[in-house]
């Protein structure tokens, strides 16, 4: 049986992104992002873009496991932050979130010293703001999230960290971003037309800054 669509973006992000990070992948959430928003525009035709900034997972029994060191985008070696994707054009009513590494938190989780308490989470997020992203401003996040939600805040600081990951490992990007493609053709009927209506321009290499 053929996976929907949104289920094999997800897929192929994922295998391609734990073969070549077979040990770092959960905590590779900028990549998740950038090769994920290429992969959705090609198949798409819209505009995806990837985006950093701070974040809370709620891991049950009062635990908010949280990413909010804004300052650790200016650091070599990072820190406690969070990348994901939203839609960036005019399509549609309302923005769209995609978090594709949703399905790792409690593995982050477990692996930063909280013990994960709820469900496992689905493998992704995707659909409008307002049915994924917590509405609540920095000082007052709630201390428990309904399922399926996570609180997110994109920074000045994350997107000018973002935009310095695109420059400074394009070819990277751009390479992870074709071998997605491949395997996602690779599900595809034989007779589909799905990727026949994607512009020739839209390819992993121009769609890396497409939305910046």
């Amino acid at each position: 049986m053929a996976l929907p669509i949104r289920t094999l973006i997800a897929h192929c992000v994922n295998q391609v992104i734990r073969q070549y990070y077979p040990r770092q992948y959960s905590s590779l959430c900028h990549v998740y992002a950038i090769v994920g928003s290429n992969l959705i525009s090609i198949v798409l035709d819209r505009v995806y873009r990837p985006v950093a900034g701070l974040a809370a997972v709620d891991c049950g029994a009062g635990q908010l496991m949280t990413m909010l060191d804004n300052a650790a985008f200016a650091q070599p070696e990072g820190g406690a932050y969070h990348c994901w994707i939203e839609s960036a054009d005019d399509l549609v009513s309302e923005r769209e979130v995609v978090d594709l590494t949703f399905r790792h938190n409690h593995t982050y989780a477990e692996q930063n010293g909280f013990r994960w308490q709820r469900a496992l989470p689905p493998d992704f997020l995707w659909g409008k703001q307002s049915s994924i992203v917590v509405q609540a401003p920095l000082h007052a996040i709630p201390r428990a999230f309904p399922e399926g939600m996570v609180w997110l805040q994109e920074t000045d600081e994350g997107w000018q960290w973002m935009m310095r990951q695109l420059q400074q490992h394009e070819n990277a990007f751009v390479k992870l971003t074709a071998e997605a493609l491949k395997l996602f053709q690779a599900h595809l009927a034989p007779d589909s037309a799905l990727l026949a209506r994607a512009p020739a321009t839209q390819t992993p290499a121009t769609l890396l800054m497409a939305a910046v």
